[in-house]
């Protein structure tokens, strides 16, 4: 590194270290941690912006602001400038020196990177590695409470529901519309506490802008070098309507908007929630996905799409995937606790209806035995099942007894012999 390069990048740490008691710290992370010092040679220092829409907001919100704290730090008056990444140049069509397009990469399917450890799952069963997807349902449902307990799990690798494993956790970036920021707190503390860990460690970021419209390029870059800076496993927005102003009955507008989202998760390489409603007056026996509110784009796009459904009182819990199989539905309650607060939980059914010998209780604990990759424990197996632990017991002591499941210190599989398909053993 040139002595140039590195008396930059020294004075640039000390400016940072100064303004750092002059904005919010989300302002600070958001605005000058992506600049980059590139030389100072002793009147002019000069610092990189990740694009050129960037270097524009910059310039307009915070160049003074800047040049005030520079000074102050170099002891003289010094000149600041931004620059950008420069657009690849192309010939026009009436440029003389026009050159055909260059054809598109391709590789032959075979020579297409194969991962090491390939992940199928971000939440186990609820959200699949990297989705875009839909938390879909009426209004009260719950929707934004499921949104944040999956933020809180995520951004601390605790179970979702303390029964749903994360196996890619790591850090959440949540942009609420609807909810105050003490309201956000005080919902996002309570998770911490249901989940036992460390409210003040949650690696969970709350984007504070106070609005923001993805249908509107220089808000989409804004968002996606935020991206870029917190490098989110998940990003959660609620809800969808607020972020747009487009007609979400026509397609073309609502694929231009969904396109960008799909982008912007395969660049940064997150999942990405869209808190959405329904339609109202959807019967509660109608298909899920056709129930969302606007194009039938959206579920056309989705990878990953939770259905909260509220009839007759009792509030429900969907999952269906595009790589993965449907899973539900669960009951879920929203309970009120003097010591924790308020939360959705999972909710046992004590009163079952009777079931039949092919779809019976022993039936379903195979099932989620011969799907699951490690060993699940009683408490995993009940919570799934929402049944009382003792007709969870009894069950499992039948299948053991018969040699179709087996117990090791880690939980319960499945047998060598239950391999066979189920129905040929019963």
């Amino acid at each position: 590194m040139s002595e140039e390069n590195r008396d930059a990048g020294e004075l640039w740490n000390r400016i940072q270290a100064s303004i750092a008691t002059n904005v919010s710290p989300g302002s600070l992370d958001t605005w000058f941690r992506p600049l980059s010092a590139l030389r100072w040679d002793g009147s002019v220092l000069e610092l990189t912006t990740p694009n050129e829409t960037f270097r524009a907001s910059f310039a307009e919100h915070y160049l003074d602001l800047l040049l005030q704290v520079a000074t102050e730090v170099a002891g003289s008056r010094i000149e600041i400038r931004l620059s950008s990444p420069e657009p690849e140049q192309s010939h026009g069509e009436g440029c003389a020196h026009h050159t055909k397009a260059q054809p598109l990469p391709v590789v032959r399917a075979c020579d297409l990177e194969s991962p090491i450890h390939h992940q199928s799952w971000l939440i186990e069963r609820l959200w699949t590695h990297q989705a875009v997807g839909v938390i879909g349902g009426s209004p009260k449902s719950g929707k934004t409470w499921l949104a944040l307990e999956m933020a809180v799990s995520v951004a601390s690798g605790s179970p979702c529901f303390g029964t749903f494993g994360v196996f890619s956790p790591g850090p959440v970036l949540l942009y609420a519309a609807e909810d105050s920021a003490a309201a956000l707190r005080r919902r996002v503390e309570t998770l911490a506490r249901v989940h036992n860990v460390d409210f003040t460690q949650l690696d969970v970021h709350i984007i504070t802008v106070d609005a923001l419209r993805l249908d509107r390029a220089e808000h989409q870059d804004r968002l996606e070098s935020t991206m870029h800076v917190y490098k989110p496993a998940l990003l959660v927005i609620d809800p969808l309507v607020r972020v747009h102003a487009i007609d979400e009955n026509v397609a073309g507008q609502v694929s231009m908007l969904l396109g960008y989202l799909r982008s912007l998760q395969r660049k940064i390489g997150a999942a990405i929630a869209l808190v959405h409603h329904v339609r109202k007056n959807v019967s509660p026996t109608g298909a899920a996905g056709n129930s969302l509110r606007g194009s039938g784009d959206l579920y056309a796009w989705l990878d990953s799409f939770l259905y909260l459904r509220m009839h007759q009182g009792h509030r429900t819990l969907s999952a269906e995937h595009r790589s993965a199989p449907a899973f539900g539905p669960m009951a879920l309650e929203l309970v009120e606790s003097d010591l924790l607060g308020t939360f959705l939980k999972l909710s046992l059914i004590d009163n079952a209806p009777p079931e039949s010998p092919q779809n019976g209780l022993a039936s379903r604990i195979i099932d989620l035995l011969s799907s699951a990759p490690e060993p699940l424990t009683l408490h995993i197996l009940r919570s799934r099942l929402q049944v009382r632990n003792q007709r969870v017991v009894e069950a499992i002591r039948s299948l053991a007894a018969e040699g179709k499941i087996e117990r090791h210190a880690r939980g319960f599989t499945i047998s060598a012999k239950s391999l066979v398909p189920f129905q040929m053993l019963s």
